[in-house]
């Protein structure tokens, strides 16, 4: 292979992308979530029945006795019973917050069996539990079969997976969930405190991506609209903030969510090995390094100098590599292997993530 070289003069500036992005104001509830307010899962084992023999064979013996018993309830009794038609399957499904009784839910039915497809079954009642063992809600239904993409992309090449199938709300909620997401606190010595008033009723916002600055962005705003409040971090990593008695709980936690905060973004660079995706984000910065691969040079220089969007020549970051890559005709195989080499030596500074 004919030896390439690729010099990038390099000045450790922000990507115009990034700086775009960083000015980018962001509403709170698209950072974080409300300490308390969770989904729940759920789960079961039931059975599919009315298969075009593409069940389960005489390998998969529970699925015959789960029939039998299913039967047995029924008040008749027999072994002669065949599985061919019928299917093992494992019921998954979230619980949203402050789900009530009668709410409707999505589930998953898998199979854990030899069958070859649930294409056409039906989801015999099955009930699910939570973490606690209580059942919290019951499914049944028509399947309904899912599409998957193949790694090569989507369109034409997507195909059917027959062992996994859903039942569009095809489960009823049996039993409430009433989040507590107002907690009571203790105020400290020699805070003001009559005899109603002894602790401080709060919530904690807790980040979706912890980062210290984004924290710091998110009590700053709070204090400024709600100075009263006195929002802190607290040991875990949350963010308390005092309810105020004069706004009622849902005006309070709706401004609290709706407030804007300019975070900065962590400098990350994503590669997905199966589809050649490469995505930057954040300040990608590239000091100087020279990387050798299969007769292929490149060589990054660093200089210091400042440039604008349209010295992109002058400019170091993952996006002008990549490009000049590109140029030259190299593979995915080729970047991809440069981007980890620039991370092992510490010339790329950024988190590189490979999927």
């Amino acid at each position: 292979m004919k030896k390439t070289g690729i010099i990038i003069a390099a000045a450790l500036i922000l990507m115009p992308l990034a700086e775009a992005a960083a000015g980018v104001s962001v509403r709170v509830k698209d950072l974080s979530f409300i300490d308390g307010l969770k989904e729940n899962q759920v789960y079961g084992y039931g059975l599919v029945v009315g298969l075009q023999g593409t069940g389960d064979t005489k390998k998969s013996p529970l699925t015959r006795t789960s029939l039998q018993n299913l039967l047995k309830n029924l008040g008749m009794e027999g072994d002669d019973v065949t599985s061919v038609n019928t299917a093992a399957v494992l019921v998954t499904a979230k619980l949203p917050p402050f789900v009530r009784i009668g709410d409707r839910i999505d589930v998953t039915v898998s199979s854990i069996g030899d069958a070859k497809s649930l294409e056409g079954g039906i989801l015999i009642q099955t009930p699910l539990r939570g973490a606690d063992n209580e059942i919290y809600a019951a499914a049944q239904g028509t399947l309904s079969m899912q599409r998957s993409g193949s790694a090569g992309g989507y369109g034409a090449n997507r195909r059917n997976v027959r062992t996994v199938a859903m039942v569009n709300n095809g489960a009823v909620v049996e039993r409430e969930i009433d989040p507590t997401i107002v907690f009571e606190m203790k105020r400290a010595a020699g805070e003001t405190a009559g005899t109603d008033a002894e602790k401080d009723k709060m919530i904690f916002v807790v980040l979706k991506d912890w980062d210290y600055s984004v924290a710091d962005a998110i009590i700053k705003a709070v204090t400024a609209k709600y100075p009263e409040s006195r929002p802190w971090m607290t040991m875990g990593g949350k963010i308390g903030i005092r309810l105020i008695e004069s706004v009622s709980l849902p005006e309070f936690i709706s401004s609290i969510e709706n407030i804007e905060v300019t975070p900065v973004y962590r400098a990350r660079v994503v590669v997905n090995e199966r589809d050649g995706t490469i995505v930057t984000g954040g300040d990608v910065k590239i000091s100087a390094a020279m990387v050798s691969r299969e007769g292929m040079t490149v060589e990054i220089k660093e200089t210091g100098k400042k440039a604008s969007a349209s010295e992109v020549k002058d400019t170091a970051s993952v996006s002008d590599l990549v490009d000049s890559m590109n140029a030259i005709g190299a593979t995915t195989a080729d970047i991809i292997a440069i981007l980890k080499a620039l991370e092992a030596s510490g010339a790329l500074h950024a988190e590189l993530i490979v999927r």
